[in-house]
């Protein structure tokens, strides 16, 4: 909670009009505005938030606003900004400097959502934490989460994203985390960085801020950017050289087992995540978590009893063929440990890759999409399905029906599935892939 002092402590404001003094959260969305929240209406490329102040104001107890508006304010507490974006921001830098709980980012190119969202359990067996919602990481929902912090909050895990060079040190430089937990290091938001090392490069802005790094050992390029850092490092994976490795991998339908082994403790856990890729995420959530001192024990049963982050390896069953969903996002890196899931689970069935295209990769798309290709080739992946202009590419060495969208794929799917399939349905956000699901749903 938070103050209207705090407010205008932190911003250079006028009080318009005085109502409630005490808020709950930050909010700029009317649809998910509650009692006691604060509105602060951001100007979008198709909407200002100003156009719903009134409307913001039948629920929420004031608004933060930067223009002159003709609303009765009676009853309300409104205090007037150059900048609501940067007041939202410096409101979440004074709440994050009276924090005295660890503060832990998730950064990396594949992986944070599930990351974070497996930290989340396992710490709140013991500790009171306060998360990111969703993958709201960007410099308005990382501000919104830090909010939400109340009195009793002992942890906070954020996850960061980054499109391009400076995006992680404008976060840091709100949040000042004490740990980075990083997952990878891959070809995500190329287009802005420009090259893997500038990717490599931006995410590593954190290193200034943080005291420990809890890191994926297995990645030699992201170790190397590691090199003449002073602070601690911890390194998880499956190579024998990392302070944290998964041994004895055994992949079913419905999930994984593995054996954790480190300095201090060696256990078997078993988690409903698919993929290789969550191993991954699960070692890095409990590297962090038994380094503060969460028992193997409460890993294991949270672990077991995690629930897959909606669109992100959700197992469906639909039309009697089990489909294999994660298509909130796509880059090369998660697309090839989908399509080697997707592999994996084929045994005596007809395997379908439902593919759309991935988008941010520049220069980079041609090669990278013609790659999704080969190896569905080398996997032996039978039935490929296209969504977009770029993973046409992937033609050169597999056949199928390239479409221009979601829907048209979804109902040329519909039409021809026989209910023995295995199906993939991947690609970047914007290609709306989910709505495939909701075609095949149907009838």
């Amino acid at each position: 909670m938070f103050t209207l002092a705090d407010i205008v402590e932190s911003t250079e404001s006028e009080i318009l009009s005085k109502g409630e003094e005490t808020f709950v959260s930050a909010s700029i969305d009317t649809r998910t505005i509650g009692k006691g929240d604060i509105f602060f209406p951001l100007k979008g490329t198709r909407r200002d938030g100003h156009d719903f102040v009134k409307e913001a104001l039948t629920i929420a107890s004031g608004a933060v606003i930067s223009k002159e508006l003709n609303i009765d304010f009676s009853g309300k507490t409104v205090i007037k900004v150059k900048d609501t974006l940067l007041a939202l921001q410096s409101l979440a830098k004074l709440l994050r400097g009276r924090f005295s709980g660890k503060v832990i980012a998730v950064i990396g190119s594949n992986g944070k959502t599930t990351t974070k969202e497996l930290l989340s359990t396992f710490l709140s067996k013991k500790y009171r934490v306060l998360k990111t919602e969703g993958n709201l990481n960007n410099a308005i929902g990382v501000p919104l989460c830090v909010s939400k912090i109340k009195k009793d909050t002992e942890i906070m895990i954020l996850e960061l994203g980054t499109n391009r060079k400076g995006d992680i040190k404008e976060l840091c430089d709100i949040v000042f985390p004490n740990w980075a937990i990083i997952t990878n290091i891959g070809y995500e938001h190329i287009e802005g960085f420009g090259s893997l090392e500038g990717v490599r490069e931006g995410e590593l802005e954190i290193l200034p801020y943080v005291s420990t790094v809890i890191v994926n050992g297995d990645d030699k390029f992201l170790m190397e950017g590691l090199k003449g850092w002073k602070g601690r490092v911890i390194t998880f994976g499956c190579g024998r050289d990392c302070d944290f490795r998964a041994e004895n991998i055994e992949f079913s339908d419905d999930g994984v087992t593995f054996s954790v082994n480190s300095k201090n403790a060696r256990f078997n856990v078993r988690s409903p995540l698919v993929g290789m890729h969550n191993v991954y995420n699960s070692m890095a959530a409990l590297a962090a978590a038994l380094n503060l001192d969460v028992s193997p024990e409460e890993i294991r049963q949270s672990l077991e009893s995690f629930t897959p982050v909606k669109m992100r390896g959700e197992i469906l069953r639909i039309r009697d063929a089990e489909i294999l969903f994660d298509a909130y996002n796509a880059n090369p890196s998660s697309m090839r440990a989908a399509i080697s899931e997707l592999a994996r689970r084929k045994k005596n069935r007809v395997a379908v890759a439902v593919l759309g295209d991935m988008l941010e990769l520049g220069p980079y798309s041609e090669n990278a999409h013609e790659e999704l290709g080969k190896l569905l080739k080398e996997l032996g992946i039978e039935c490929f399905i296209g969504v977009g202009k770029f993973i046409k590419n992937a033609l050169r060495y597999v056949s199928g029906p390239v479409f221009d969208d979601a829907c048209q794929a979804g109902e040329f799917l519909k039409k021809n599935l026989k209910g023995n399939e295995v199906v993939l349905i991947k690609g970047s956000r914007s290609m709306k892939m989910e709505k495939i699901i909701d075609i095949l749903g149907e009838g």
